[in-house]
């Protein structure tokens, strides 16, 4: 079925921001993700670390402050800064000066997500203190057994531990930090989403989310990727190409969320500006190739599964394309 290029544009701007128009998606990135370090105290099995080929120490003060200006003179466009990407964001010790700094700034959506094994009193108090927004807690499963063999190099104790009183004292010091509480799902843990769900509806609060995301290729560079539903629309444009900027530890910007070897590179914010790497003419021509029903011809992009809808509610992308048997809640994680 061919769709015409402004019923696509349309498809994006709904998925993304509807208070914008179409060109508004391509004056800033919506959102942004920025990894300040590339390490991790994990080792998980959805996880592609093992075949990480980048290295090198965490970000600079003066690239970060660098990159902060630049965001905060856009944070009228900007829904979300995320600090993290392909690391563990807590083996950062400056984090809660990083994400004071974008509050200060007036950014209203600042974002981590983290395994949680490093989540103590101390970190979770200079954290809520610095005016963390929604912090994404990766918890995978409430069996020790199950737990371990997911997230492998952590105790299940500690972690059900941090995150218990993480959400006590964010009732205490900052109740509107909202807490999003994520499975990982895949083969393993596949059945237990209802008695977890259960479990995080008696502990948290209204406005928190409790959601699965299930497991994903990582653009089909996850080695032993088993998938646990059929979720994969072909036919469409990535979201993240009209929302979402990675920046990497060194500055580097990939092209998109699943680069995490930087295959595709789309230039550097040390040498650039954000501006001009989000409308340059390498991410316009990658655009347009998803927009021309295109996108298999960008390896990365051929099979990715990364940002399926969620269940429940109206399904936009069946509006604009063949419908596919959707599961779990990926978009959860684009989604303000």
């Amino acid at each position: 079925m061919t769709v015409k290029k402004a019923d696509l544009k349309e498809y994006l701007r709904e998925r993304i921001n509807t208070r914008t128009r179409y060109e508004g998606l391509l004056s800033f990135p919506s959102y942004l993700e920025i990894e300040t370090v590339n390490v991790c105290n994990a080792r998980c099995p959805m996880c592609t670390i093992d075949d990480w080929e980048r290295g090198g120490r965490p970000m600079t003060d003066e690239l970060y402050a660098k990159i902060a200006r630049e965001v905060i003179a856009h944070a009228d466009q900007v829904e979300r800064v995320s600090l993290y990407r392909d690391g563990e964001p807590l083996i950062d010790m400056k984090l809660a000066n990083r994400v004071a700094m974008l509050k200060k700034g007036g950014i209203k959506n600042v974002c981590i997500s983290t395994n949680v094994s490093l989540l103590n009193e101390a970190r979770s108090r200079d954290l809520l203190t610095a005016g963390l927004d929604t912090i994404i807690m990766s918890i995978d499963s409430l069996d020790k057994k199950t737990f371990e063999g997911i997230r492998v190099r952590l105790v299940f104790e500690e972690v059900l531990a941090n995150a218990l009183r993480f959400i006590e004292l964010r009732n205490q010091l900052r109740p509107e930090t909202k807490i999003w509480m994520r499975m990982i799902r895949q083969e393993s843990n596949k059945d237990e989403w209802p008695s977890y769900q259960a479990y995080w509806s008696k502990r948290l609060a209204p406005t928190d989310r409790i959601y699965y995301h299930n497991i994903f290729n990582w653009g089909g560079q996850l080695k032993g990727f088993k998938p646990v539903t059929t979720s994969y629309e072909p036919n469409l444009p990535c979201v993240a190409l009209w929302s979402l900027m990675v920046i990497f530890c060194n500055g580097d910007v990939p092209l998109c969320n699943v680069d995490f070897n930087n295959k595709f590179p789309s230039g550097s914010v040390v040498k650039d500006t954000i501006v001009d790497l989000w409308r340059s003419k390498l991410m316009n021509e990658s655009r347009e190739m998803h927009l021309a029903g295109r996108k298999a011809c960008i390896s990365l992009c051929k099979n990715c599964n990364v940002w399926d809808e969620p269940p429940g509610g109206e399904n936009i992308s069946a509006r604009y394309a063949a419908p596919a048997v959707i599961g779990g809640d990926a978009a959860a994680d684009l989604k303000p």
